[in-house]
């Protein structure tokens, strides 16, 4: 891929399939991990790396690129999913997953993977960071975006609403941030450990461009995207996006604790021909 191609909506699908196949590859590795996520996510960083971002894999730090914050680190497995399907990582490069001296450690970390922004694990950093990084592209003069991907969780640190303040202030028009909205963290349902509801009159009023989308709906993000990317006044933008835990898995779709998952041996092979009876229907 270079940085003028753009899927359609089929071919994206089709990409996304991959994505989660990979995921499933890097987990089975492990025998667990945070595979629920990576699962719901799949479509989101589909169509955030093969339609929205301008970027280069083969130089993976072109500074005419977009960047890519990985704020909750833990989303690793996920990212290194859409990272090989993108063209920064040889496909055979995912068995090494989590192993000792791999470029694809459990947490997603800056230098140890071509592509990774910065090293992520303590949540609420990703939007500052954005935030730094969108100030210096400003004065750059570069046309650069700034993608700052989140989990619902982190919406309740207060780093975040700092950096919300600020980017409005300093009309970042160069940061979309992107939240993945499932509903569930560490310690339980999100709205009961901290209720951060409602979200999107919350960043209005911050001053954000705001959307809220189904983040499994190929076309709704493409449309997202693309808006957010179009929108013509100077502030920064939001993508909130309600994603399925386990998405094309139907037996984790259903699982009550999903926030780090572990299977038994012949239950990867059954999450294997479920994402194949998904694509064949």
């Amino acid at each position: 891929m270079t940085e003028t191609t753009r899927l359609h909506n089929s071919e994206l699908a089709d990409r996304a399939m991959r994505v989660r196949r990979n995921a499933l590859t890097m987990a089975e590795v492990q025998g667990q991990g945070y595979i629920a996520q990576a699962l719901g996510v799949a479509d989101v960083l589909t169509v955030t790396y093969l339609h929205a971002m301008t970027h280069r894999p083969e130089q993976p730090e072109w500074e005419g690129r977009d960047r890519f914050l990985l704020s909750v680190g833990h989303y690793g497995i996920a990212h290194y999913a859409i990272l090989t399907e993108a063209g920064y990582l040889p496909e055979d490069e995912l068995v090494t997953y989590g192993m000792d001296d791999s470029r694809l450690p459990m947490s997603g970390m800056y230098h140890y993977t071509p592509g990774a922004e910065m090293s992520g694990g303590s949540i609420g950093l990703g939007l500052p960071m954005a935030v730094g990084m969108g100030l210096g592209l400003k004065r750059k003069k570069s046309s650069s975006f700034v993608y700052a991907f989140m989990g619902d969780g982190e919406l309740a640190e207060g780093p975040t609403w700092e950096a919300a303040i600020s980017a409005a202030h300093f009309k970042l028009d160069n940061v979309i941030a992107i939240v993945d909205f499932n509903a569930i963290q560490a310690d339980g349902p999100s709205m009961s450990v901290m209720n951060t509801e409602p979200l999107i009159e919350k960043f209005e009023a911050f001053g954000f461009f705001v959307q809220r989308v189904n983040g499994n709906d190929l076309p709704a993000l493409v449309e997202a995207f693309d808006n957010a990317r179009e929108y013509p006044e100077a502030k920064p933008r939001i993508i909130i996006c309600d994603t399925k835990l386990g998405c094309g898995v139907d037996f984790l779709e259903g699982r009550e604790k999903s926030h780090f998952v572990r299977l038994e041996a012949h239950d990867w092979k059954r999450a294997h021909e479920a994402l194949n009876a998904g694509r064949a229907a």
